[in-house]
């Protein structure tokens, strides 16, 4: 027992000797007073794919490559658009050579050639380089057609001056060639405003052209016809009937493109209504071989019948909404025609000789 005792003893003494000597070192270092951790605001994670949730989460990365607008200008001319520039610009500089001429009184044939060969080659050049870049389709050909308008108009007016004027007081060759230039280069100046003022399809800028030669051989028709006296004497009317069908064709092909464009397949058909309505003319011609009646008369009916052949031509034409300088434009669906000529050709009738046709309606 007495040992068991000292045993305790010593364990107890043992124990208190390590706490006593723990305690003595720990009071070496000062008591540290409790500091919290600081807490961190929360950040949201950042939203890698946020075209993914459009309207919930803002845009964090811009795009790197951001979209370009696509243009949506006037489309180009086409080779053939400014081809016909090219040749009425040519004919324009050759016919301004002339007028200069005139105008100087040269007579040498070698000196008279400078001007017109010079100007020729001058006018082309000032085309192609206008032209780069590119002209915008319409322009070339509201040019071109304004100077072929033009120099119509001063030939009509010079050609009715020398018909009407009392002998003597014609124009000289100087008058013709004044006359053309002016009209030539306003007609240029007002197909130059005309494309800026209305920004017309190619198709319309052929339609006008051809309005002009439908409206002068129409309207130099029925003005023969309706002549009366010698045949020397028609050509007062011809000439005035050619001028009067000029502009006023010219002035309806205008009022009417502002509200209707024409396809190429229309164009075709309008020329092809032209010829086949002054064929469908001639036998009228026959029928007076046989009678004392007015033979020019018939000049009336081939002038009318061409003019309702342009208007069929225009209503059998297919229409199309394309403004590409092309034939046949493949994009445009087919239209079946409502009408179709076959055939045509002369008809015999009890009085003398008629004329037929022969198509399809749908």
């Amino acid at each position: 027992m007495r040992l068991r005792s000292l045993a305790g003893s010593a364990a107890a003494l043992a124990v208190t000797t390590f706490l006593g000597t723990a305690a003595a070192q720990y009071g070496q270092y000062p008591q540290q007073p409790y500091q919290p951790y600081p807490q961190q605001p929360y950040q949201p994670y950042p939203q890698q794919y946020p075209q993914q949730y459009p309207g919930q989460y803002p845009q964090q990365y811009p795009q790197q490559y951001p979209q370009q607008p696509v243009s949506q200008g006037r489309p180009k001319s086409t080779g053939l658009e400014i081809g016909y520039l090219y040749v009425t610009a040519t004919a324009y500089g050759v016919g301004t050579g002339i007028w200069i001429d005139a105008l100087a009184g040269i007579d040498d044939p070698g000196l008279a050639v400078l001007a017109p060969a010079i100007l020729g080659v001058a006018a082309p050049v000032l085309v192609a380089i206008a032209d780069r870049p590119r002209m915008p389709e319409g322009l070339p050909s509201s040019i071109a057609t304004g100077l072929v308008i033009g120099a119509a108009e001063g030939l009509g007016v010079a050609s009715y001056q020398y018909l009407t004027a009392e002998e003597g007081e014609e124009w000289p060759f100087l008058g013709l060639a004044t006359s053309e230039f002016i009209g030539a280069t306003v007609g240029g100046l007002a197909g130059a405003a005309f494309y800026y003022t209305l920004k017309p399809s190619p198709k319309t800028n052929v339609f006008l052209a051809s309005s002009a030669v439908w409206g002068s051989a129409v309207g130099s028709l029925i003005g023969g016809g309706a002549s009366n006296g010698e045949w020397s004497e028609a050509n007062d009317a011809v000439s005035l009937g050619g001028l009067i069908g000029l502009n006023v064709a010219v002035a309806g092909a205008v009022g009417l493109s502002l509200a209707w464009t024409p396809s190429w397949n229309q164009l075709g058909w309008m020329w092809g209504g032209a010829a086949i309505g002054a064929a469908a003319s001639l036998p009228v011609y026959i029928a007076y071989a046989g009678g004392d009646s007015d033979p020019r008369r018939g000049m009336i009916v081939t002038g009318a019948l061409s003019l309702l052949g342009i208007g069929g031509g225009a209503f059998l034409g297919r229409p199309d909404r394309s403004g590409a300088f092309v034939l046949n434009d493949p994009a445009v669906p087919a239209r079946r025609p409502f009408a179709r000529i076959l055939s045509a050709g002369p008809l015999a009738v009890p009085a003398g000789v008629g004329a037929q046709m022969i198509g399809e309606l749908w």
